[in-house]
């Protein structure tokens, strides 16, 4: 085969793959956990002896789950650390407007690589709204100075760039999510401005 043959097939797989990572962690969003709400009776037997009864005790009504603390500068999952460096509105990018009642937030991210064989990309990239409204990346990204590139890091090495989303004008607080393919997903709580 030829020397341009050989490039070109190569483009053509990493543009697959990547595409592959794109299409994955663009409709791929967390499973929502189901609680389970009763106890089933047991069934009612009046010939068998009775039994010790376990019984499952509820929280008293003020008490809830304490939630973990929401990282706000990095947090890792062993296999990859995502880093917020900053955060910064606007009103307009490039020519593109945001829709009436919301403005876009950029954040500059920093994802290295803690493992070989991992994918930094802003497509498995989202934000989520205080009422849980999920935005993906916005495509005004594109007029950014210095939007994030999807590439393979080496171990220890990463890359940082501007990812752009348009969220609720309203909104202050929000999380970042980052889903990688194969490790556990990463959030941060990020305060815009």
């Amino acid at each position: 085969m030829h020397v341009r043959t050989r490039v070109v097939i190569a483009l053509l797989c990493i543009i697959g793959v990547l595409g592959l990572f794109w299409y994955i962690g663009h409709y791929r969003r967390p499973e929502s956990t189901e609680l389970i709400s009763q106890i089933p009776s047991p069934p009612n037997t009046s010939s068998v002896p009775s039994a010790p009864a376990l019984v499952a005790h509820a929280a008293p009504p003020g008490a809830q789950k304490q939630a973990e603390p929401c990282p706000h500068d990095r947090t890792d999952n062993g296999m990859l650390r995502l880093s917020v460096r900053s955060v910064s509105t606007a009103k307009q990018l490039g020519f593109w407007t945001p829709s009436p009642g919301r403005r876009f937030v950029i954040i500059e991210v920093m994802i290295e690589a803690i493992t070989d064989f991992q994918l930094a990309s802003s497509a498995v990239l989202w934000l989520e709204e205080p009422d849980g409204t999920e935005r993906t990346r916005s495509v005004a990204t594109g007029a950014l100075a210095r939007p994030l590139l999807s590439v393979s890091p080496f171990r220890g090495e990463g890359v940082s760039g501007q990812i752009a989303f348009e969220i609720s004008a309203q909104a202050r607080d929000v999380k970042l999510h980052y889903d990688p393919f194969l490790a556990r997903q990463l959030t941060l709580c990020v305060s815009v401005p």
